[in-house]
């Protein structure tokens, strides 16, 4: 893919949430082509996140002819290329090169939406190289055909949250959530942005959040009681999660009842469940 006549797509990250791209109780996933594509046209990072390259790869940037383009489900690098060779860096880039970008949150209530952990002291990493200090059951950032959700095996220790944020300008450690880093050589082949030879690959990265479950607890404030669903419901933004009130709750309700679904603001924690409240 060019960029124009002199550049070629050196790397793409895309980001998605199934908080925005499930259809009710519809997942993503399961939807065919056209409903994807349908759902993604409404669909934009700006709705959740910003993503900006360090201080220090902007500068890695200009230095090796590349170009950074934010686009609706993430961003692309792009970079000078030879006229004889669209594969070709203008610039021969050494493979231990090392990009990063930071990923901040826009929305405050994405803790509320996303299924994962939110620990104060640790950031998430989506990488195609293990750092030192974490274990061999480190995550890397999986490619754009892989079914691979964004779990909390992603969060790294407080050791190695410390060494990525210690490069950091101090205005750029402020509200950190997570930190894209890519090498252009990466542990694994699939990982690889350039070959041994140092030609572009062009790989697709992903990064795809889930949207978090919670129990549905109705509150009637006329009649001083309280209702929960038996399982976990899925919390989305477009579509509607319809309730069986003989199957959804217990003791069952009567069969012409009727639940709104909650917003994403009132959210509880308790032990390890997460519940919803709504006021009928």
């Amino acid at each position: 893919m060019s960029f124009n006549l002199t550049y070629s797509l050196l790397f793409e990250v895309t980001i998605f949430h199934n908080y925005f791209l499930d259809n009710g109780e519809e997942t993503f996933a399961s939807m065919s082509a056209s409903a994807k594509e349908k759902m993604l046209q409404s669909f934009t990072i700006d709705s959740f996140t910003v993503i900006k390259p360090t201080y220090e790869t902007n500068l890695l940037l200009k230095n090796y002819k590349m170009v950074f383009k934010i686009t609706k489900t993430g961003f692309r690098v792009y970079v000078k290329v030879k006229e004889t060779d669209e594969a070709d860096p203008f610039i021969k880039i050494p493979s231990d090169l090392n990009l990063k970008f930071i990923v901040s949150l826009t929305d405050y209530q994405f803790e509320n939406y996303t299924n994962l952990d939110f620990p104060l002291n640790r950031v998430f990493l989506f990488s195609n190289v293990k750092p030192a200090t974490e274990p061999v059951s480190f995550q890397y950032i999986p490619k754009t055909n892989e079914n691979k959700l964004i779990s909390n095996d992603f969060l790294v220790s407080e050791e190695t949250t410390v060494a990525l944020t210690s490069t950091l300008q101090s205005i750029e450690k402020q509200a950190v959530f997570g930190i894209i880093s890519l090498n252009l050589k990466g542990d694994n082949v699939s990982g690889n942005i350039i070959t041994n030879a140092g030609k572009i690959v062009s790989p697709h990265f992903k990064i795809h959040f889930d949207n978090r479950k919670t129990f549905w607890k109705f509150i009637n404030s006329k009649t001083a009681t309280t209702i929960e669903t038996n399982d976990a419901k899925p919390l989305t933004h477009s579509g509607f999660v319809e309730l069986d009130p003989l199957i959804d709750f217990t003791p069952p309700q009567a069969a012409d009842s009727h639940y709104p679904n909650p917003s994403v603001k009132s959210i509880l924690k308790i032990d390890d469940d997460f519940y919803s409240e709504i006021f009928i």
